[in-house]
């Protein structure tokens, strides 16, 4: 790859979805893309679905991020966790990962116009049971900070939204920015108006000083394998 490239990725969808749209609208008012991270059981929401539905895929792609969202809050897991990741929906055997990903398919086959190759596990912790279950699902692609080992292309993560400044974010993006890729990874159910004022900052930073295309995991994976 010749050029550079960030990913927005937010996950958590099914979740305040007044924040979601507002997060929407911030990505295409300034000409950015986004992935969105929808949980599953959050598709019997109509009023959601009827908004998905009308989104422009070439610009907000949606990911499936599991279909119970089952984990640990972070505060009791930082407590119990030591050298045992936390209970989540992705740690588990290869029948409970199977099981699903495939309501989440039901569910999506039944109301979204659109077909999730994305996947995002809760809390980005996973083992490699899901690998198996992942293809069989027909999921191609995967968020992962680490190396996802086989056929499933993958997005690696870079940084957290955390930052309540350009400055701050400008010092957490120098230690990515020779990086090809950047992922940018946030939850608009947790963004602050100042954090949402600062994403219109972030965005022309990244796109007009560091000269970065915005991409879907999609078009990522296309633009690697050609």
């Amino acid at each position: 790859m010749n050029k550079k490239y960030v990913i927005f990725k937010n996950d958590d969808v099914g979740k305040d979805t007044p924040k979601l749209k507002k997060l929407i609208d911030t990505v295409l008012e300034n000409n950015a893309k986004v992935s969105i991270g929808l949980i599953g059981k959050y598709l019997k929401d109509e009023r959601l679905v009827k908004y998905l539905n009308s989104l422009d895929n070439s610009k907000i792609e949606i990911f499936c991020h599991g279909y119970y969202h089952y984990h640990l809050p972070y505060i009791t897991a930082k407590l119990k966790w030591g050298k045992k990741p936390p209970n989540t929906e992705f740690n588990k055997d290869f029948k409970k990962h199977d099981n699903s990903l495939k309501k989440y398919r039901e569910l999506e086959k039944k109301y979204l116009k659109t077909k999730a190759v994305t996947f995002g596990p809760q809390g980005n912790i996973w083992n490699e049971n899901i690998l198996d279950a992942l293809i069989k699902n027909d999921f191609k692609i995967m968020f992962s900070w680490k190396k996802v080992p086989g056929k499933i292309f993958t997005v690696p993560l870079s940084s957290n939204y955390y930052q309540n400044s350009l400055e701050e974010f400008k010092k957490e993006y120098n230690t990515h920015n020779n990086d090809e890729i950047f992922t940018f990874q946030f939850h608009h159910a947790d963004l602050s108006d100042i954090q949402f004022e600062l994403l219109h900052d972030i965005i022309d930073f990244l796109k007009n000083h560091e000269k970065r295309l915005f991409v879907t995991p999609y078009e990522l994976s296309k633009i690697v394998n050609r």
